[in-house]
Parts: C-alpha cells; sequence; structure tokens
C-alpha cells in the first residue's frame, strides 16, 4: 500500500476521484545528488580514515545531506580535504551508477555494504558505482556521477560518544553554498583591500595589532585605577584604639573589574597591615564590581573576604566570592551599589570593633 500525504490548494477531493501525482523534477533532482553524494562520502570516509567506520545514520535532504558515522576522533584538516578531493574525483570520473535487484546472499557476497541493524527481504535492490562503492539501497540516485557537479563538506562534529557527524552539499546547494562562500570572500577582499590569498595573514595582523591595542589599553586602565586609589587612600579610617586596623570602603566609579582589581591591590599593598579594603564600582556596561581584600592581620582575626563580599553583591542582584585574603563579586543592580557600600561599611567596622575591644 502505497499512501501519500498533502495539501488541497484548490478545488475538494472526494472517495474516488481521481488525482494525478506528478513529481517536482527539481527537488527530486537535489535529493539524487545528495543521495549518491551520501554513498560516495561513505566510500571516502573508509578510504581516508579506516574500512572500520560504519553509518550510524543519515539524512538527505533537497538542501544538505547528512552522514552520521562511528569514529573515536574528530577529523583532521587534511582528513576532511583529502574526504572531499576523493569525492570530487570520483564525480569528475563521470562514472555511470548501475542498480540491480539480486538475492541478499548474493549481494552480499559481492560486498555490498548493508546498514547495521537495517531488516532486507530475500531479494534487494544494490546499488552500484563501479569500483568506488556498492550499498543495499532502494531509494532515488543520479545516473551519472557526474551530475552531482561538486561536494563540499560543511561542518564535521561529534554528536555522541563514538559518533561523528558530517554535513554536506552537492549539486544545486554546492553551487548556492560556493556562490555565498565567494561573495564573502569577494567583500573581505574588498574591506582589506587585499587578494584573496592575502586575506589569512592580513587577518592574522590585524588580531596581533588588536591583541597588543588591548594590552596597552589594558597596562593604562590599570595605571588609571592606581591613580585613583592613590587619591582616594586618604580617606582610610581607623578601627579601634591600640591594635587600630585601616579601613576604606570606597566607590570607584565607573572602573572595569580588573581595573577595580588593580586599585584594591594597591591599597591593600599601601596600608599598613593591618588592613581591609572593600571598593566598588559601576562600569559603562551597565554591571556592579566589588571587590574584598583583607592583610594577613584581619585574616588572623577570622575575617574571610570571600564570605563577607557574598552577603553584600547579593544586594546588589549578584553574588560572588574567593579567598579568605582577596575576593571578587558582581551585580546587575547599580542602583543599589551606593546602599550595599554603605552596609559593607557598617559591617565590617562592627565586626573590627569586636574583634579589637
Amino acid at each position: 500500500m502505497y499512501v501519500h500525504k498533502g495539501t488541497v490548494k484548490e478545488g475538494d477531493i472526494e472517495e474516488g476521484a481521481e488525482v494525478e501525482a506528478e513529481v517536482d523534477a527539481k527537488l527530486r533532482q537535489r535529493a539524487k545528488v545528495h543521495h549518491t553524494a551520501t554513498h560516495l562520502l561513505q566510500a571516502a570516509l573508509k578510504n581516508v580514515i579506516g574500512q572500520e567506520t560504519a553509518q550510524a545514520g543519515s539524512l538527505v535532504a533537497f538542501d544538505r545531506l547528512r552522514f552520521d558515522f562511528n569514529f573515536h576522533r574528530p577529523l583532521s584538516e587534511h582528513e576532511v580535504m583529502e574526504t572531499e578531493r576523493m569525492v570530487n574525483r570520483w564525480i569528475g570520473d563521470a562514472t555511470d551508477l548501475e542498480t540491480k535487484v539480486m538475492a541478499l546472499t548474493d549481494a552480499k557476497g559481492a560486498g555490498a555494504i548493508a546498514m547495521f541493524g537495517e531488516k532486507y527481504g530475500e531479494r534487494v535492490r544494490v546499488v552500484e558505482v563501479p569500483g568506488v562503492s556498492m550499498e543495499l539501497c532502494g531509494g532515488t540516485h543520479v545516473c551519472n556521477t557526474s551530475d552531482l557537479r561538486g561536494f563540499k563538506i560543511v561542518s564535521e562534529q561529534g554528536i555522541a560518544s563514538g559518533i561523528r557527524r558530517i554535513e554536506a552539499v552537492a549539486g544545486e546547494a554546492f553551487i548556492d553554498y560556493m556562490d555565498v562562500r565567494d561573495s564573502h570572500m569577494k567583500h573581505l577582499c574588498s574591506t582589506l583591500k587585499v587578494k584573496a590569498e592575502d586575506v589569512r595573514p592580513r587577518i592574522e595582523s590585524l588580531l596581533e595589532e588588536l591583541r597588543m591595542a588591548r594590552n596597552e589599553v589594558s597596562a593604562l586602565r590599570a595605571q588609571v585605577a592606581v591613580y585613583k586609589a592613590s587619591i582616594v587612600a586618604s580617606k582610610a579610617f581607623s578601627v579601634g584604639t591600640t591594635n587600630t586596623i585601616r579601613v576604606l570602603v570606597e566607590n570607584m566609579g565607573d572602573l572595569d573589574a580588573d581595573s577595580l582589581k588593580s586599585a584594591t591591590e594597591y591599597l591593600i599593598d599601601n596600608l599598613e597591615d593591618p588592613a581591609a579594603v572593600i571598593l566598588g564600582s559601576c562600569p559603562a556596561e551597565g554591571k556592579v564590581s566589588l571587590v574584598a581584600a583583607f592583610s594577613p592581620g584581619v585574616v588572623d582575626l577570622g575575617l574571610q573576604a570571600g564570605k563577607f563580599i557574598g552577603p553584600i553583591a547579593k544586594l546588589c542582584g549578584g553574588g560572588g566570592g574567593g579567598k579568605p585574603n582577596f575576593a571578587q563579586a558582581g551585580g546587575k543592580e547599580p542602583e543599589n551599589l551606593a546602599s550595599a557600600l554603605e552596609k559593607a561599611r557598617t559591617d565590617l567596622v562592627a565586626i573590627l570593633s569586636e574583634k579589637v575591644s
């Protein structure tokens, strides 16, 4: 029994009515090339990575093919390129496909590949690309390998333990894919004002320049942070009467997280031990950054920067933590930074006053 599923676009369908089914030739051709390309791909993989690899699933679509196979590692760039070259070489050989219906035992004896776990009848259809591939298959295929026109692997990735997946294009989909990529390359060449073969070294050069520029910016930001820290250092106050502890809790404006860390490190190194520093900032992106640093003398009293800064960060809609002597945190509610720092100051003074009283 053959069952067809469709959508009525015009008229009515009644029981007993006659209908005429017509295959979309262009879509069928796209399916054909991707199905034959799947057979060639499996044959190429067996040649490139080993005969033990086998199909673990596949999809033949109008715009691409998907081929799953068992293998224990990602394919190298060389293996992917060699697989593509082999398939395209077979396409260029313009070999006629042969289909035969024969006994299952005869097909297996001839070396035809069967899908593991698939059930077959006593007689099977064999699709062969002479000298390349022979598989049990009931699907539609091209008449000649040259009908594939070209083959390109789009991606190769792991989808499960020991299972890899290749997505590729052939035929019209191959032409469409290469046209899009060629358009991108021409745009890059125009933007970078170089030839196609010089795009890669030019991009690598630009990336190196960008890396160096970012390092310079980072260094300048650190210097600005230290400068700001040297200014606010005078705001440090003492807690206790005999064994005094220097305390500084301050809002550092729009310093980014790394710069805030540099400022905190400068202050804790320049304030005499024992000292405790809590700094906060709100960078341009609108996120809260918090840093807490306790000198050895404060840590010896039982205070831990990581445990202290966490609850403060929660007031800003975030969290964080770290080591007893140094911790970082963040939040997403900059409007609460001032009140959070005020609580940090109050709590820190109360705890330290009790410790040194």
